[in-house]
């Protein structure tokens, strides 16, 4: 019996030793508020013994703000049976605190025990000793941070609370049979030896770090671990740790990391990334380094063209290209909407040419629905340190503007070929429509007596003119019947799609105003700019007109062919509101009632 009161006392004692060690305030109070048990840490914040502390409310030891939150979160944790945490400011001193009902067995609270810990500074301070084995133990199990007591000479536990074990994903059982080291990242684990070794031989108090423990799956869990020396009992040595888990803010962290230097788009290094990287590289030992500066071609055609999300699935397989074909030193990295840059340290002219050749013979192989692709490069090479490497980025920049006068203008003349061919193939109808209209121009324009040069950009704007519903739904252009108010204004838009992709192209730049306008009324009633009378090009009222005739006299399956007649009395209805007067005129007099025109056969001859 003697015995076992001395075990007793011991433990309790070894128990008030760990309470003693932890680096912040604990506490415990029964429902109505008074302290039943307080540590050192906070009866030396009060200025008390802790024995003084013992009996008295918050209003007895501190001002009444201060009191009030600390009584409020008490009523708090009581209602909710909970654990309230919270920061607490009082002047420019800042601490977190932590507040858990305590229950009885019937889950009725009985009252609160807490921690406080100091977070305006970083020193650790001991724990506070305990009245008793079981109020200690309440306190070891219900902190919110993972607790445990190691052997310093076998790594493996002596206690654990729950959190420890709910945070590394083992059970208690587990822990007490391990070596620490058994379930700690191997990537840690040598610099975690080191700081017990200080630790055991005395030459520091404590230390903390980040660390990572393996849970049984594999899982990784990321932990801010802080250790501090027990004094030794039976010729033990023992180290407590206390953990929090941090994984949600280290993975926080790799996001925000990888927003700063990557880009989203295409997974490639970003403009940040490559300049400090630069910085880094820019160093004799990776001399010669030479950077290479590419640029789609034709993205904005493409976009305007076929819409953005090919315009992005174009980049990211442009992307893959410059991966695939790099080496693993090589650093590439999306700079711009269309601009990669490529910096090739240890690597002279040759060698980057070899590269870019990979590069650009991978790219020509390649086609993402039809869409060609095309890059143009210009590259340089820095081959003494004394050598400014901004100079040398915008030598690489001038070579690729030269290559892609070139080189973009004819892509950009193929890509208007295939969106036209694109088009017609998936719409024939559309096809014979635009011949038509633009033969069909072409005897207006000659019956004006505009010049030859005129006549034939007026005859390429006819057969452009619908160039834009490459970027309108297919299931609209297919359908029959009328449009619902939303899919008439989406069709609306086909004149401004097509202005934008002939007018990057030079040789379609001229004739992209004619486009634009075709759908303008002289009344001002048109689309899409609302232009009237002369504010319209002479040009888009012609295609207009040709436009309206082939529609008025083109078989449809929801209505019979207009007659002759009702054409021109159609056209006249419409004089000087929809089409202008004098044009119209010149049609109906000179080439309809004359029978000029003759309907072309729907084969388009």
């Amino acid at each position: 019996m003697k015995r076992s009161k001395e075990e007793l006392l011991m433990q309790i004692k070894r128990l008030e030793d760990i309470l003693d060690s932890l680096p912040f305030d604990v506490w415990m109070k029964d429902k109505q508020g008074s302290y039943i048990y307080v540590n050192k840490s906070l009866a030396n914040e009060t200025g008390l013994l802790k024995s003084d502390v013992v009996g008295k409310t918050d209003y007895d030891l501190y001002d009444k703000p201060e009191a009030d939150s600390y009584v409020a979160s008490d009523r708090a944790v009581l209602e909710k049976k909970a654990c309230d945490v919270y920061i607490s400011r009082f002047g420019s001193d800042a601490y977190e605190e932590y507040n858990q009902a305590i229950v009885d067995e019937a889950g009725n609270p009985v009252g609160t025990v807490g921690f406080s810990r100091d977070i305006t500074i970083k020193e650790k301070i001991r724990e506070e000793l305990t009245q008793s084995e079981e109020r200690f133990r309440a306190i070891f199990e219900e902190a919110p941070l993972g607790i445990g007591i190691f052997d310093s000479n076998t790594g493996k536990a002596k206690q654990i609370n729950a959190r420890f074990a709910e945070i590394v994903g083992r059970t208690k059982g587990e822990l007490m049979a391990l070596d620490w080291k058994q379930y700690s990242h191997p990537d840690e684990i040598e610099e975690n030896v080191y700081r017990l070794k200080l630790l055991m031989e005395n030459k520091i108090t404590g230390f903390s770090m980040e660390k990572r423990y393996i849970r049984p799956g594999g899982e990784e869990v990321w932990v801010n671990i802080t250790t501090t020396s027990l004094s030794a009992e039976f010729g033990e040595q023992s180290h407590l740790c206390m953990i929090e888990d941090i994984t949600s803010r280290k993975k926080a962290e790799e996001e925000v990391l990888y927003l700063s230097y990557y880009d989203q788009l295409t997974g490639l290094y970003n403009r940040r990334f490559y300049e400090e990287e630069l910085k880094r590289i820019n160093t004799s030992r990776n001399l010669p380094i030479t950077l290479v500066l590419a640029d789609v071609n034709g993205l904005k055609l493409t976009n305007d063209a076929f819409g953005h999300s090919l315009g992005d699935s174009l980049l990211r397989e442009i992307a893959q290209v410059f991966k695939k074909e790099c080496r693993t030193e090589d650093i590439i990295a999306r700079i711009g909407g269309d601009e990669f840059v490529l910096l090739l340290p240890k690597t002279d002219e040759n060698e980057a040419q070899r590269i870019i050749g990979r590069i650009s013979s991978s790219i020509s192989q390649k086609q993402k629905d039809n869409i060609i692709c095309s890059v143009s490069f210009g590259w340089a090479t820095k081959h003494f340190l004394k050598e400014d490497i901004r100079k040398v980025f915008m030598q690489a920049e001038d070579y690729m503007y030269r290559n892609k006068l070139a080189e973009s203008t004819s892509m950009r003349n193929e890509t208007i070929k295939l969106i036209t061919k694109t088009l017609y193939q998936k719409h024939r109808r559309e096809q014979l429509h635009c011949e038509r209209v633009s033969k069909l121009c072409e005897v207006i324009g000659n019956a004006l007596k505009l010049s030859p040069d005129a006549v034939r950009e007026l005859k390429m704007a006819g057969l452009l003119h619908d160039i834009g519903k490459i970027g309108i739904d297919e299931s609209l252009l297919n359908k029959r019947g009328r449009f619902t108010e939303a899919e008439w204004a989406d069709m609306k838009r086909h004149p401004e799609i097509g202005y934008h992709i002939l007018r990057s192209v030079n040789e379609f730049a001229p004739i992209a105003k004619y486009v634009l306008h075709h759908h303008e009324r002289v009344d001002g009633n048109g689309y899409p700019r609302q232009l009237k009378d002369d504010e319209i090009p002479l040009q888009s009222k012609i295609i207009h007109i040709a436009d309206a005739y082939d529609a008025m006299t083109s078989h449809r399956g929801y209505r019979d062919d207009l007659s002759l007649s009702e054409v021109i009395a159609e056209f006249k209805q419409n004089a000087g509101s929809q089409f202008d007067p004098d044009i119209l005129r010149v049609f109906i007099d000179q080439i309809l009632k004359q029978r000029v025109w003759r309907r072309i056969d729907r084969n388009g001859n």
